[in-house]
């Protein structure tokens, strides 16, 4: 499944969208049958016992908060979190539910909890998915390369749950390292408390117009080539946003909505260098006949000089620069398109000053190059006429398309895409960001991962590494499998790049 979605095509988005249902089908085949591997893995590694067969369930779908285990909890059930990372981790953990229940430890400890509400609970073409309303957050240390049990316990009574907290129009959320501010519901400034470093930073979600095609060129925006109509993007909507503040033990939360179809978390955690959003967007109003290309945008007071540093497949950081390109003279007539790059996982804008990292979930366009001190990311796009680079169809997910043989073939129609994503960001000092953010990369690259046991197993140990120590914050190990009968395979791999920090680089 993984081989055939190393197309190009498939990496790049470039194929008609029955190809991309099957891609996607392919991939979901593909993940079912490894978690078998992984679940019989996990019964042997953690001697799980019960009167019938024992397995781990995975819940695919947490993302729209959905997860049967969790949702269902009746009665007390044994889980684990699984770390793929070579260093040991403490996380805040969340997991939709809909009862009341506590989380032990494996020596029958409570660990501290709290509810906070969900995102919205959509499927991918926004309707509802059947989610909880409810998350429960927890805090969890797992060893290196390993995993730590854990345990639901069903109770009548009520956990910690965060409360809504009365809004002004200048609020906070702080912890000892960070603090976020918002001014007119939207956030406006970030501090590194540690540093004491405070930059602008006015988020906005807005969109581009995706070109159809004009005297210039008659190149249209599409599957292939971003090309806005004009060089400036319009609001997602006029007003002001809703916030809902949430505080909590473990983490304070604003939850806003910009207009019908852009929301999004922003999560500060008790003990965390770096801000959390999650957003939702979609499915893309084109009633009006716009094609529309979603940004969000982070406007600073960094004086960037043109420049900015995206990653190369998650290794080392390339330097951007505003219309210049390295090898050749550039003559540019995309001021827009022309500055942006591919982000698989990281970019920032600094000056001497302040460094503003975003770290991405998910493989993105983007730019900081664009003007000074602003930062975007690309999350979502629909546009409404083909580009003409071989995908022969507009790039405009729908629930559905009609079939690819007889009259009107590959016509979309129905709900269009919602999507949801992540992203991280921290301020510090350019000496000593990386500190921060390249650990959170590899974080977010791989989250913990939770396998609950079935059929009221009892896990008999506990906790599990496969590692006699955990290795350097700089080091993770990248491949480690059976070569041949007697010899097994090991890549490790330097996280930090050259001179991003006095000691870690080394």
């Amino acid at each position: 499944a993984l081989g055939v979605a190393q197309h190009h095509d498939a990496v790049a988005g470039t194929a008609k969208q029955h190809v991309t249902f099957d891609y996607a089908m392919r991939i979901a085949n593909g993940r079912q049958k490894s978690l078998v591997g992984a679940s019989s893995a996990l019964a042997k590694l953690s001697d799980a016992r019960a009167g019938a067969k024992v397995g781990f369930e995975f819940c695919i779908l947490r993302n729209e908060s959905v997860c049967g285990p969790t949702q269902v909890a009746t009665k007390d059930m044994d889980f684990v979190l699984y770390n793929g990372l070579a260093q040991s981790r403490s996380e805040v953990v969340e997991l939709p539910v809909d009862g009341h229940v506590r989380v032990m430890d494996s020596d029958g400890n409570e660990v501290n909890s709290q509810i906070v509400p969900s995102p919205p609970t959509l499927t991918n073409y926004g309707e509802n998915s059947g989610g909880s309303p409810q998350t429960l957050l927890f805090k969890a240390d797992v060893p290196a390369m390993g995993f730590k049990a854990y345990r639901f316990v069903s109770t009548k009574g009520t956990i910690a749950a965060a409360f809504v907290a009365t809004t002004t129009p200048s609020t906070t959320l702080e912890n000892e390292f960070v603090a976020l501010e918002f001014c007119d519901n939207t956030l406006c400034k970030i501090t590194n408390k540690e540093s004491g470093i405070s930059i602008k930073a006015e988020q906005s979600w807005l969109w581009y117009e995706g070109s159809v095609g004009n005297a210039v060129s008659g190149q249209a925006s599409g599957a292939y080539i971003f090309r806005p109509n004009n060089n400036t993007a319009t609001p997602v909507f006029a007003g002001t946003p809703t916030l809902q503040l949430v505080r909590g033990a473990l983490a304070d939360e604003v939850h806003q909505t910009f207009g019908t179809w852009v929301s999004q978390r922003i999560r500060l955690e008790k003990g965390a260098r770096h801000a959390e959003i999650t957003y939702t967007v979609g499915p893309i109003p084109v009633g009006d006949g716009l094609g529309k290309e979603v940004i969000s945008r982070f406007t600073t007071d960094i004086a960037s000089a043109g420049e900015c540093f995206t990653d190369s497949n998650g290794r080392e950081m390339i330097p951007r620069k505003r219309d210049y390109r390295e090898t050749w003279k550039l003559d540019q007539t995309e001021p827009v398109a022309g500055n942006y790059f591919p982000i698989t996982s990281s970019i920032f804008i600094r000056d001497k000053k302040s460094q503003l990292t975003l770290l991405t979930d998910a493989a993105q366009a983007g730019s900081g190059c664009v003007r000074d001190g602003e930062l975007e990311m690309m999350v979502h796009r629909a546009c409404l006429k083909d580009d003409g680079r071989g995908v022969s169809e507009p790039l405009n997910e729908t629930e559905f398309i009609t079939p690819y043989v007889g009259d009107n073939q590959g016509q979309h129609y129905g709900p269009g895409l919602v999507i949801r994503g992540k992203h991280l960001l921290a301020v510090g000092a350019p000496a000593e960001a990386a500190k921060t953010w390249r650990p959170l990369q590899d974080q977010l690259y791989m989250p913990l991962m939770p396998f609950f046991a079935t059929n009221s197993a009892k896990l008999a140990k506990p906790s599990f590494s496969a590692l006699a120590q955990a290795l350097p914050a700089n080091v993770q190990i990248v491949s480690l499998q059976q070569w041949d009968e007697q010899t097994v395979m090991l890549r490790l791999a330097h996280q930090f790049g050259l001179g991003e920090h006095e000691t870690l680089s080394k």
